[in-house]
């Protein structure tokens, strides 16, 4: 059938399948279809490659465990949806204004320099509990036993408050007697 010839109920009711099957996609759980799978699969073998490394590890998993508890995962994921059905048929049909929409819309990210709110201390009020416990977790029992008897066993040297503070005892422009 083509568009012209559905009623308005029609399309109604299409639409809502469509947002229906939208929203199961996004609501489906990791390994849930074969679809997500390959899709996993092909569009981050880099990141799997990345978990190699020890520390990056521990962040991927922070991060991760961050997002899939943030309130606009859900909203970002069906703004990706609807963006990806909008802009799809746009790139066929226009490529070239497909270019400069791309073009000013880089323009305007450029100016607005959003990359400056990265590092918020909201965001890491967020993030760096869970990065930290990550990495506690992945540490050994015994390298941090190590490390704490070798911090007590130390001797601390004595000083005076005035070294203490880089001060000399004597000022060397100080009358002498």
């Amino acid at each position: 059938m083509s568009a012209a010839l559905l009623t308005p109920s029609e399309r109604l009711t299409l639409s809502r399948e469509r947002l229906r099957l939208a929203l199961r996609d996004i609501s489906a759980p990791a390994g849930g279809g074969a679809s997500s799978a390959h899709a996993s699969a092909v569009g981050l073998a880099w990141l799997d490659s990345l978990k190699s490394i020890p520390a990056a590890a521990i962040v991927i998993e922070a991060v991760h465990s961050w997002w899939a508890q943030h309130p606009w995962r859900i909203s970002s994921l069906l703004i990706s949806e609807a963006t990806k059905t909008v802009v799809q048929p746009m790139a066929q049909r226009h490529p070239l204004g497909l270019i400069v929409g791309a073009l000013l819309l880089g323009g305007v990210l450029v100016r607005a320099r959003p990359w400056r709110l990265v590092f918020t201390s909201s965001l890491l009020a967020g993030l760096l509990p869970q990065l930290l416990s990550k990495a506690v977790a992945q540490l050994p029992t015994q390298s941090w036993i190590a490390a704490l008897t070798e911090l007590l066993r130390q001797p601390r040297q004595p000083q005076e408050p005035a070294q203490a503070a880089g001060l000399s005892p004597t000022r060397p422009d100080a009358p002498t007697r």
